[in-house]
């Protein structure tokens, strides 16, 4: 997706160019909408310029510090790709193999990471506190987001379709809304180890 080189300015972003494995081109965004649901995040979509938005298109995606966004289950087949742009980031995916927790900062520049989120699967994004800025996720939708079918996951559900949702992922996501970042009941893999 995006390369470092590559940096959208999400405050204007009309005309940058994004490009994904099939597509590339410049983008006209929509204006930013404030998510309700959770404190602390905001959207604005985006589609390319000479592509349609029922094949391609996205939201470029920004979480202040100590905020994360709305736990998200995907029901339609549909591919989400949530790339981090900047900031430091918890990454939560939930799977039918179960939960995998990654930590990934944005200023590591040998480590681009970018998450794909399926049919049948969970998310959830949260920047950490010590985040030097807001984080930023340049997220790309296949088919359009218009189709796609993003269903908000209830605090506490067991289970969401046919995806069991992990006890101790809520215990994690009940911390960090309360501020509290350390010794999370969840192991994580921290990505700019892995170098």
């Amino acid at each position: 997706m995006t390369g470092k080189e590559n940096v959208i300015d999400f405050n204007n972003p009309n005309g940058s160019v994004i490009a994904s494995e099939e597509y590339a081109g410049p983008i006209a965004a929509g204006e930013w909408t404030v998510l309700e649901e959770v404190k602390g995040v905001r959207y604005r979509t985006w589609k390319y310029e000479d592509v349609s938005d029922e094949v391609i298109d996205g939201a470029l995606v920004e979480v202040m510090q100590g905020c994360r966004t709305p736990v998200q289950y995907v029901e339609t087949d549909h591919v989400f790709d949530e790339n981090i742009q900047k900031g430091k980031f918890l990454l939560f995916h939930i799977t039918a193999d179960g939960l995998s927790v990654y930590k990934y900062d944005s200023a590591n520049e040998e480590v681009s990471f970018s998450l794909q989120v399926h049919k049948g699967e969970a998310m959830c994004l949260y920047v950490l506190k010590e985040s030097e800025t807001p984080g930023e996720i340049v997220e790309c939708e296949q088919p359009g987001f218009s189709l796609a079918k993003l269903t908000s996951v209830p605090q506490g559900a067991e289970k969401v379709g046919d995806l069991e949702i992990p006890t101790e992922f809520w215990e994690s996501v009940k911390m960090l809304d309360s501020g509290n970042e350390d010794d999370l009941p969840v192991d994580i893999f921290d990505l700019s180890e892995e170098i």
